[in-house]
C-alpha cells in the first residue's frame, strides 16, 4: 500500500464535519489535494512528537465530534509517552492513523526504529489501547477504520506503506504555514461549533 492509498481511503471514510491534525513530510501535498472539505479542516503541525496530544486534547474539548490524527512512525517514536495517554484517556471520538514506512523519508530517508522491527500497534495494544490494529493494504485499512469512526472506544491503526512520495505540481502544493493554518482552523471550529474561540488581540 502507498501513501497516497492511505490517505485516499481516510478521505473517502470521513466528512467536512470531522477534524484532523496532521503530521509533516510527504503526507502534507496528499491530505491537501484529498482532503474531504476545505484547508480548514486540518491542524498540520511541524513538531514530530506533537500530533496525537494535540488531536487527544481536541477530541476530550469536543466529544461530540470525530477528530482523526494523521500520524507518521517517525512522529510517534519521538514520544512514545503519548500512547500511554492515549490508552488512559480513550476518547471514544479519536481515530489515530500511523503512516508507517520505515523512514524519515523527506529528510533523507534515514530509517526509523519500525524498519528494525518495532511494531507501533503492538507497543500501543501493550499500552491499553483497545482498538490497535496493524494493517497493509487499502481494504484492511477501510475496514478498521470504519469499525473505529463508528465505534464507542479509541482507534490506533497503524498503516505499513511502502517507501515512496507522490510528485504533486507545484500549484498543489500546500504553501500556508503552521501559524496561517491554525488561525484558519481555529475559525473553522468556532464555525462548526457555533460559539467563539479565539477573541484576536486584545482591544485598548
Amino acid at each position: 500500500m502507498k501513501r497516497i492509498d492511505a490517505v485516499t481511503v481516510i478521505a473517502e471514510a470521513t466528512t467536512t464535519e470531522d477534524l484532523f491534525v496532521s503530521s509533516v513530510g510527504g503526507l502534507i501535498d496528499d491530505w491537501w489535494n484529498l482532503r474531504p472539505g476545505p484547508v480548514d479542516n486540518t491542524m498540520s503541525l511541524s513538531i514530530l512528537g506533537s500530533i496525537s496530544s494535540t488531536a487527544l486534547g481536541l477530541a476530550l474539548a469536543l466529544p461530540h465530534r470525530r477528530v482523526v490524527a494523521l500520524e507518521t512512525d517517525g512522529s510517534v517514536l519521538m514520544n512514545l509517552g503519548a500512547v500511554t495517554t492515549l490508552a488512559v484517556q480513550r476518547p471514544r471520538n479519536l481515530t489515530v492513523v500511523v503512516m508507517d514506512n520505515g523512514l524519515y523519508e523527506c529528510i533523507g530517508s534515514a530509517p526509523t526504529l519500525t524498519s528494525a522491527g518495532v511494531d507501533l500497534a503492538a507497543i500501543a495494544a501493550g499500552a491499553g489501547c483497545a482498538h490497535a490494529v496493524a494493517v497493509h493494504d487499502e481494504l484492511s485499512l477501510a475496514k478498521e477504520l470504519a469499525a473505529s469512526l463508528a465505534g464507542d472506544d479509541l482507534g490506533y491503526l497503524v498503516a505499513r506503506i511502502e517507501p515512496g512520495m507522490e510528485s504533486w505540481p507545484e500549484e498543489k502544493r500546500r504553501h500556508t504555514d503552521g501559524i496561517e493554518d491554525k488561525y484558519r482552523f481555529v475559525r473553522y471550529v468556532e464555525q462548526l461549533e457555533g460559539r467563539r474561540i479565539h477573541g484576536g488581540a486584545p482591544h485598548v
